[in-house]
């Protein structure tokens, strides 16, 4: 990472396409990165909710009660939302700007000319019920 925080990907490539395809490669092993952490967040959320399961029904088996404020001495903590989902969320977004930016390669290395003013369209439509 660059001073602030900014992410700079640089490639130098003969072509705009080679470039274009580094870059996508790039992105893409990023995501399949990204999608391994997703699945150990997963995992380790649904050991996480086993134990907890584990330790309630101790607590029912030997009628244990917790005491108010013992451990924390504050308000008891609310649930943590799965992390998991919101990482897939993530990808799943990130694979459409992946399909756009190689959409985009794909006009910017093109031969034709593009009509100024003209509206660029990058999402498929979608597929007709069947």
């Amino acid at each position: 990472m660059a001073a602030g925080g900014a992410v700079i990907f640089a490639d130098v490539q003969d072509t705009n396409q080679a470039a274009s395809a580094a870059f996508i490669q790039h992105i893409r092993q990023t995501l399949q990165r990204a999608q391994e952490i997703t699945q150990s967040v997963s995992e380790a959320e649904s050991i996480a909710d086993e134990a907890t399961k584990f330790c309630e029904a101790i607590k029912a088996q030997h009628n244990i009660h917790p005491k108010k404020l013992a451990l924390t001495g504050s308000k008891p903590m609310a649930p943590v939302p799965p992390m998991a989902a919101s990482l897939t969320r993530e990808i799943q977004t990130s694979v459409v700007w992946t399909q756009t930016m190689l959409q985009m390669c794909t006009v910017a290395d093109g031969s034709s000319e593009l009509e100024k003013g003209s509206k660029l369209s990058f999402v498929k439509p979608a597929a007709p019920a069947s």
